[in-house]
């Protein structure tokens, strides 16, 4: 069955992939013969705190869930192609991720995040529930037939640092203007679904430059893609 593969900092790790090609990347627009996998229309991360999903149509990658109570890592990708067909429209083919931390200080900018992948900043959305930064490189090899360009971005929910990133296919519209709206999606149901505790706003106050640069750190931290 297919297992989701993701990619962070632009360098591919596995996450128990068992289909890939001789890249070592897998193909994402492909599906497993006769098999059914169990999707997930969303997931708690961070104890519960944090509940992630996707889009209509996408769903949550069991396989791909990390979990502690203070973080975690999920990956989305379409219903149809996570359960081999079996469950599910056929629509536009993607790769998202969603990392959680605790947070220490503001969420790091689209620039920021641009300059830990060593990348060109294409451009900069300012949306309702993130701002996100299309990225020139660094997505190529998040999976077979991925495209160099990509989208991130970062926010702060109660205690929590969320970072969303989304892969897509070559020339797919999701590596163009439309995967902004995507991530929106994502980070609006996030915050839609977050209750803060007693006393505790929604949004962390700033903390200095030297927090900042550590939260950055955890959202790239490839522990939080280890089995």
């Amino acid at each position: 069955m297919h297992k989701l593969c993701a990619a962070l900092l632009g360098a591919a790790v596995l996450i128990g992939c068992d289909e890939i090609d001789p890249s070592g990347r897998m193909s994402l627009l492909g599906t497993s013969a006769g098999a059914e996998a169990s999707v997930l229309t969303s997931a708690g991360l961070a104890g519960g705190d944090i509940r992630v999903s996707g889009p209509d149509g996408y769903c949550v990658d069991p396989n791909s869930l990390r979990r502690s109570a203070t973080g975690g890592f999920a990956a989305i990708a379409s219903c149809n192609i996570l359960s081999g067909g079996a469950q599910g429209p056929v629509i536009e083919p993607a790769l998202a991720i969603v990392t959680v931390s605790k947070a220490d200080g503001p969420a790091p900018t689209p620039a920021d995040l641009a300059a830990a992948l060593q990348t060109e900043l294409l451009s900069t959305r300012e949306l309702g529930a993130v701002t996100v930064g299309q990225m020139a490189s660094g997505g190529a090899e998040a999976f077979a037939g991925s495209d160099p360009r990509h989208w991130r971005g970062a926010f702060l929910v109660g205690p929590y640092l969320v970072g969303v990133t989304l892969y897509a296919p070559r020339n797919s519209p999701l590596a163009s203007t439309q995967g902004a709206a995507f991530l929106n999606t994502v980070s609006s149901r996030i915050r839609a679904r977050f209750v803060p505790a007693t006393g505790e706003s929604a949004e962390q106050s700033q903390s200095p430059e030297n927090e900042q640069r550590a939260g950055l750190g955890r959202l790239f931290e490839r522990r939080d893609l280890q089995q």
